[in-house]
């Protein structure tokens, strides 16, 4: 394929646009939000830095600092083909392929997700990004590589308009045709772009403060100290039922056991010479 690289692409601006524009090359992976059995089972770890993510970009919206420096995620999640297939046939498409599981290591500047949040109007490129993949086909897995940097606009601090901006793919065909076709057509008609807009702006507006804003926190709070409470209890219970049982044992020891210490060796001696 062509390398169609964009000359002096901006920094990042908004890492959730830019994740679920990279979760394109699964064409609606990022549209799925159940995950039932997979062929390609999910990398160690993966829930866990999905979360850490999440939880690092909402802070960044929420709080708006700190305001310079990068955001750093190093991503990976797995798709359901079947899901997949579901999400294209809403669009008369076929995703013919079966799970699929992509990477990639993100880096956003964090003075730009708040230009993005916060200017009137921002339009901007991302700098490019490589994404490995690895997809069931019917010959087995096989990689899919790619490069892309995503365009997104903002107006009043939600999203606007996002271009999937597809450099260059490297797959066996005709999986990266598939991937690259529909990544153009996205770009120029739009296939998921309602779905994705409204996905990054309930992210932002809702999402962020319904699970790290100022009541969750509270909640949190809460929570962490019920928890606390019940395990200081556990340990109370515990160590009094170890007394317990350490109080039994002595009692069920013979009375002599108690009482009489065993007699010295110079005793049996005395003993023996009467």
């Amino acid at each position: 394929m062509k390398n169609l690289r964009l000359a002096s692409p901006l920094p990042a601006a908004l890492l959730g646009a830019l994740y679920r524009a990279i979760l394109l090359l699964a064409v609606v992976g990022g549209l799925i939000a159940t995950f039932p059995a997979l062929a390609l089972e999910p990398a160690e770890g993966e829930a866990e830095r999905l979360s850490s993510c999440e939880e690092k970009l909402c802070r960044q919206i929420l709080d708006k600092s700190p305001a310079d420096g990068l955001l750093r995620c190093d991503l990976g999640k797995t798709w359901v083909g079947d899901d997949i297939n579901k999400g294209a046939k809403t669009k008369s498409m076929s995703w013919g392929f079966g799970d699929t599981q992509c990477s990639v290591d993100l880096k956003v500047d964090r003075k730009d997700i708040l230009q993005a949040l916060t200017a009137d109007k921002h339009e901007f490129s991302i700098r490019p990004h490589n994404v490995a993949c690895t997809v069931e086909t019917s010959e087995g897995k096989k990689p899919l590589t790619a490069r892309l940097a995503p365009k997104l606009k903002f107006e009043g601090g939600r999203a606007k308009k996002v271009w999937i901006k597809l450099q260059d793919i490297d797959g066996p065909e005709p999986l990266s045709s598939f991937v690259w076709t529909t990544a153009k057509l996205e770009d120029s008609i739009g296939i998921f772009h309602s779905e994705m807009i409204k996905q990054i702006n309930k992210f932002v507006h809702h999402k962020c403060e319904r699970r790290y804003g100022a009541k969750a926190m509270v909640k949190q709070r809460r929570k962490e100290a019920i928890e606390k409470r019940r395990k200081a209890r556990a340990a109370r219970v515990a160590k009094k039922r170890a007394m317990r049982l350490k109080a039994a044992a002595k009692k069920s020891k013979p009375a002599a056991e108690q009482t009489n210490p065993p007699a010295a060796a110079g005793d049996d001696k005395a003993q023996a010479s009467q």
